[in-house]
Order: structure tokens, then C-alpha cells, then sequence
């Protein structure tokens, strides 16, 4: 799940509305449009008359892009006068998207700073995503040229192109903690109101459906990004307690979002932590299970000391053990689990175990998502292969091919005679066949041998 910030903004898009956003954000005032005479046909509009948000698309799909802006300036005036907040939300971001499209991600964030916000918190904590999301925009894009500056005094007082990296990612946690505060405000409202710029993934909505899930995920993935982590947190990610953070309670896992020092993998986990707390409150199994479950995927991807990756391999099986088989998201977890013993298990059998995880979780709930997963990575383990070697130069009744097989239990083979005086001869480059002369090869001659290989069996689904 993630934002979508345009690079250039694309007809329909400020219309594709969800079913609840227009309760939750009310995104057009019926009073802006105009009434549609007899006949279906507008009435001239003054100059004084608001533009409609279907104008704001017409003109984009006109790519007058600088009369889109003057229109959403328009609107946005409108909104902010009548205090109508949700249309005020509405058009700060397509003014934000139609920024990027013309002057670059500097003047999104310039706009976003400069332009007054709504006070009320749903709205608020839009904003702040695009703010966050807009920064990292600009620090990816001018990431280099960032990297050269030295650090001043004052933020507020600095210009955007005087900022940091350093200063710059303070400022993307500070918009993120700020919309995570405001989570008791609006958190179990569903996805609605973030629906419009949000590209969903296919999780359920009893899994990841309402506000709350999608600011603390939405921030999650930043913590998680290495990239925007100090040279410290890179140095010392081998002095954190993996076991601990893994089991950690919601209380165990508090510590301060907003400092600098305290490593982000350890914010991830009070994030996360949290929510996992609140959904179990809220006699959400699944939904608790799946926060748990990110993040053991979280740190698993981050700590890579194989004592590490086995008590996090062991915790998430009792974490899906307590949750049980019969809930549909238990054969997500096993897919998960399938995933980390096949990529590091510990032992030769770890594939095995991991086959056996899948097969599990496949035939628990088959059309899940969980279930379809766990089916794809049982036929990836199960997947015949093999690799050919043939001696370059070799003596008369000496074994010449070399087969690594997995899978597999026979082989058959086929010879064809190459006249290498001829190929001399005819200064080919290159002597032996490549590419699309194989195929031509055997169109054209019959093979001048042809046998079968019985291959020992690979029960470890490993390469032999």
C-alpha cells in the first residue's frame, strides 16, 4: 500500500471515488455545480463562477495543465473561505499533484508549507501523508545534489533547497508522527476517506480496512527503508535484540517516535505493536495477527544473523499456532513462514519443512490469499530442473556430461555430429552453435545417438 503522488496527473483520477469517501470527505459541494437545463446542456459560466471539479479534468486531459492549477487555486479559495475541510483537503492535494507535474517536487513541498491546513484531524493526517510522502519525493529525486549540503541553523527560516538530508528526513518522521497521533481521533474509520489516493493491494478489509491500519503501515514502510536511515542506525543494527524486539508487548515496545537516536526498526516495532494491541482489543484475531506477522517479515528482512532468523522463524509459528487454523490469514502466515524456512531454514530438510508448511496452509483455505500463495510455493519447490556440462575437450570413453538435477527422475538425450573441418573452413567466428543455429541444427539432422539417464531421487528438493 502506498500513496499515489503523480508525477503527472491523469483524467478521472481526483473522481474515482470509494462509496464512503463521499460521507467521509464530501469531496464536491453540490452548491459549486451549476443546475443542468432541460436538454442536458449547461449554462454558460461566468467568469466569477467556481470551476467544477469535471472543468479541473477536461483541462488536464487537454493538458492545459497551467489552467488546471488556476481552477484548483479557484476552488481551493472557495473552500478554504467557506470552511468547507474536506473540499479544502481535496484541492491542497490536486494542487500538490499538479505542482509536481510543473515545477518539480520542490514546489509540492513548498505549497504544503506555505499553504494554511484544515484543523479537522481526518483531514489533517491527509495532509501530513502527502506532506511525508512529497519530501521523500524530493529527497529521491535530488538525493545527490542534497547530499552535498551543510547543516544550518533555524529550519523554519531556511529555504527548501538550504535543507539537509538529515533535516529532510526528520521532517518526513515528524509529518508521520503527527498523523499517528491522531489515530484515536479516526481510527477505526474505514479506508475511505485515503481511498482516493491510496493504490490498494488485495489484503481484506478485515485485515487491513480502516484508517489506523493504513497510517501505521503507510509509516512502517518508511521506517523499514534503509535508505532513509542515519549512518548510525546502518552501523548498530548488530547491537539490537532480535528475540526481543520479535516478542516484545506493546509496553515492552514503547519507546520515543520522535527521537533521533532511538533506531528505526525499533520504532517499527512500538508502531506496530500498538496496533497489534488495539486490534486484540478490539477482538480482531486476524487483523492482530497480521501487525504481529509484519513484523516478524520486518526484522527478518533487516537482521540477518541466523540466530536471529530462527527465533524469529520460531516466534511466528507460535503466533500462528495461537491464532488458529481456522481462520482464513493463518495460511498467510504459513505461506510466510514457507517463504523463510525455504529462502535460510536451518539443515538439509529445510526445504521439506518448508514444502510441508505450504502444502498446509494451501490446503487449509485454497482460495485464500494466504491459500493461493502457499500453492504457488508448493510447485516452486516441487518444480523439475537440470543444468548440462559438457567437457570442452575430453578422451574417448571417458564420461563427458555433467547433469545437476532436481526433481527429476530421468533424462533423455539426444547427440547430433558437428563437421568441424567445414566450420574451419568456412571462417565462422565462432565454432560451436549458439542461439538460433541450435534450433536450425535440429531441424535439419537426425541425431546420431540417443539415450535415456535414470537419475537417483532428490527427496530434499535441492540440486544433485
Amino acid at each position: 500500500m502506498k500513496l499515489r503522488v503523480h508525477h503527472r496527473p491523469r483524467l478521472g483520477f481526483a473522481l474515482a471515488l470509494a462509496g464512503s469517501l463521499a460521507a467521509l470527505l464530501a469531496c464536491v459541494s453540490d452548491g459549486a455545480r451549476p443546475a443542468i437545463a432541460q436538454g442536458g446542456e449547461e449554462p454558460p459560466r461566468g467568469e466569477a463562477m467556481t470551476p467544477s471539479w469535471e472543468d479541473v479534468d477536461r483541462l488536464v486531459a487537454e493538458d492545459k495543465l497551467n489552467a488546471a492549477a488556476d481552477a484548483v487555486a479557484r476552488r481551493l479559495a472557495a473552500a478554504r473561505d467557506g470552511g468547507d475541510e474536506a473540499e479544502w483537503t481535496r484541492a491542497l492535494i490536486r494542487s500538490v499533484q499538479l505542482a509536481t507535474a510543473l515545477h518539480g517536487y520542490g514546489e509540492a513541498v513548498r505549497l504544503l508549507r506555505r499553504e494554511p491546513w484544515p484543523e479537522a484531524p481526518l483531514q489533517r493526517t491527509v495532509l501530513e501523508l502527502f506532506y511525508g510522502h512529497a519530501l521523500l519525493n524530493y529527497l529521491r529525486a535530488y538525493g545527490w545534489e542534497i547530499g552535498q549540503r551543510e547543516r544550518l541553523a533555524g529550519r523554519d527560516e531556511i529555504d527548501l533547497e538550504r535543507w539537509t538530508r538529515g533535516q529532510i528526513q526528520d521532517e518526513i518522521i515528524a509529518a508521520c508522527l503527527a498523523a499517528w497521533r491522531q489515530r484515536r481521533a479516526w481510527g477505526a474509520e474505514s479506508l475511505g476517506v485515503l481511498a482516493e489516493y491510496l493504490e490498494q493491494n488485495d489484503y481484506p478489509a478485515r485485515i487491513r480496512g480502516t484508517l489506523r491500519d493504513a497510517v501505521s503501515y503507510l509509516w512502517v514502510d518508511l521506517l523499514a527503508d534503509r535508505t532513509l536511515w542515519r549512518p548510525e542506525h546502518e552501523n548498530e543494527i548488530f547491537r539490537l535484540d532480535a528475540a526481543a524486539l520479535a516478542a516484545a508487548t506493546a509496553e515492552e515496545a514503547r519507546v520515543e517516535l520522535d527521537d533521533p537516536r532511538v533506531h528505526p526498526l525499533e520504532k517499527l516495532v512500538h508502531v506496530l505493536a500498538d496496533l497489534e494491541a488495539w486490534h486484540g482489543a478490539n477482538r480482531r484475531p486476524e487483523a492482530a495477527f497480521e501487525a504481529r506477522r509484519t513484523r516478524l517479515v520486518k526484522l527478518h528482512d533487516h537482521l540477518t544473523r541466523a540466530d536471529d532468523r530462527r527465533a524469529i522463524r520460531q516466534l511466528l509459528a507460535q503466533r500462528a499456532g495461537e491464532l488458529g487454523r481456522r481462520f482464513p490469514w493463518w495460511s498467510t502466515g504459513m505461506a510466510t513462514l514457507a517463504e523463510m524456512e525455504r529462502d535460510d531454514g536451518d539443515g538439509p530438510d529445510h526445504l521439506i519443512r518448508a514444502r510441508r508448511l505450504a502444502a498446509g496452509g494451501a490446503e487449509a483455505h485454497p482460495e485464500s490469499v494466504g491459500g493461493r500463495r502457499c500453492r504457488h510455493l508448493v510447485a516452486a519447490i516441487d518444480q523439475p530442473a537440470y543444468q548440462l556440462q559438457g567437457m570442452a575437450v575430453d578422451g574417448p570413453g571417458r564420461r563427458s556430461l555433467g547433469i545437476t538435477h532436481q526433481n527429476l527422475d530421468r533424462l533423455h538425450l539426444r547427440a547430433y555430429a558437428l563437421d568441424l573441418e567445414a566450420l574451419i573452413a568456412a571462417g565462422r567466428p565462432q565454432l560451436l552453435p549458439s542461439g538460433p543455429q541450435v534450433p536450425a541444427i535440429l531441424r535439419r539432422q537426425q541425431p546420431v545417438a540417443a539415450w535415456s539417464v535414470e537419475l537417483p531421487p532428490t527427496p530434499d528438493h535441492k540440486p544433485h
